[in-house]
């Protein structure tokens, strides 16, 4: 019994017959515009920002760390010894950072056990101070001594995907020095 939704080619296909060459041109064309007009930018559309939600970051630190997209937008947040900041790509997370008050004794083992995106048994480096992975990363922030005297700051970072180690270990290391010359330490510990 033919069916009326199984109308020509599929028709034949379905009953193992070959449709000709220009419905097969056809279908691969029609296939082709409707999956390219809903797949997102294989590039980097959008300014690759300077800063962190008010942090800024040295030049090229932050871009290997974010998809292809065309449009990127900023949300910061911030509680009792907290910073966070979330920057989305064509409207979802993609990287995600804070920067929180720890107690003096705390290592980035203890930071990274309770962070997304790494683990303490992840690659570690600057003597211990740093853990990275490929979708994350912590980083003790040298505040001024008036300013973490019974407490620690420690920076996390962590991408919606894997991005290459080596570019997580560099923004961290940029990052947690550029929160440390900036108002940061200062705001955590409440001074």
């Amino acid at each position: 019994m033919r069916k009326p939704w199984l109308e020509g080619d599929m028709h034949n296909i379905l009953k193992g017959r070959i449709p000709s060459a220009v419905s097969l041109l056809g279908a691969a064309l029609l296939v082709g515009l409707a999956s390219s007009c809903s797949s997102p930018s294989a590039t980097q559309e959008y300014s690759v920002p300077k800063d962190v939600c008010g942090t800024e970051v040295t030049n090229g630190l932050l871009g290997p760390l974010l998809p292809a997209g065309k449009k990127i937008s900023a949300q910061p947040t911030s509680a009792v010894g907290a910073k966070r900041c979330r920057l989305l790509v064509d409207g979802e997370i993609a990287f995600s950072s804070s920067v929180e008050k720890w107690a003096a004794n705390t290592t980035a083992s203890d930071v990274a056990s309770s962070a997304y995106g790494v683990d303490p048994t992840n690659t570690s480096a600057d003597g211990g101070r740093i853990i990275y992975s490929k979708t994350g990363a912590v980083g003790l922030v040298h505040c001024p001594a008036s300013a973490s005297a019974d407490s620690t700051s420690w920076a996390t970072v962590r991408t919606s995907h894997e991005v290459k180690a080596s570019a997580m270990r560099g923004f961290i290391e940029g990052y947690a020095a550029a929160l440390a010359k900036s108002d940061t330490c200062r705001t955590l510990s409440g001074r």
